[in-house]
């Protein structure tokens, strides 16, 4: 079994860039800045990619200095410029939460009470379990 899974949250280090190929299927591509575990270490900047719906919402609704959180995939590539072989890795975003409130702006860590959450695929919508009719009271001192 094999697992390509990737879960970042950063800031955007500039604007997205949203653009539609021949196709007129949607793609951005953008770049994080993440924080690593110790304050002392550098941020790494993590090159993105996303493509139709999820291409659109991001390339609407986030600007530079957003923090955002993807999940998506790894994905290498490589190509010849001037007799000279270069080589790309780059995350294929799948999903993306927008954690600060479009109003919040790029300077604020303000965060919304509900996060918006876009993916490219379906996701199952979530129902509440229905409740019997009976409900126990439960004599605990706590409050939870």
């Amino acid at each position: 079994m094999s697992m390509n899974l990737v879960v970042l949250t950063g800031r955007l280090v500039r604007d997205p860039e949203l653009k539609y190929g021949q196709s007129g299927t949607a793609y951005c591509k953008f770049t994080l800045a993440v924080n690593r575990m110790r304050k002392d270490d550098p941020a790494d900047f993590i090159g993105c990619a996303a493509f139709g719906k999820t291409a659109e919402l991001i390339g609407e609704y986030l600007r530079k200095g957003n923090n955002t959180g993807v999940q998506g995939r790894i994905q290498t590539s490589n190509y010849e410029i001037n007799g000279e072989k270069k080589y790309r890795t780059e995350v294929i975003v799948d999903r993306i939460e927008f954690l600060e409130s479009r109003s919040s702006g790029a300077n604020s860590f303000e965060s919304e009470s509900k996060p918006k959450t876009t993916n490219s695929y379906n996701q199952p919508k979530y129902t509440e379990p229905k409740q019997s009719g009976v409900v126990e009271e439960e004599d605990d001192e706590f409050p939870f």
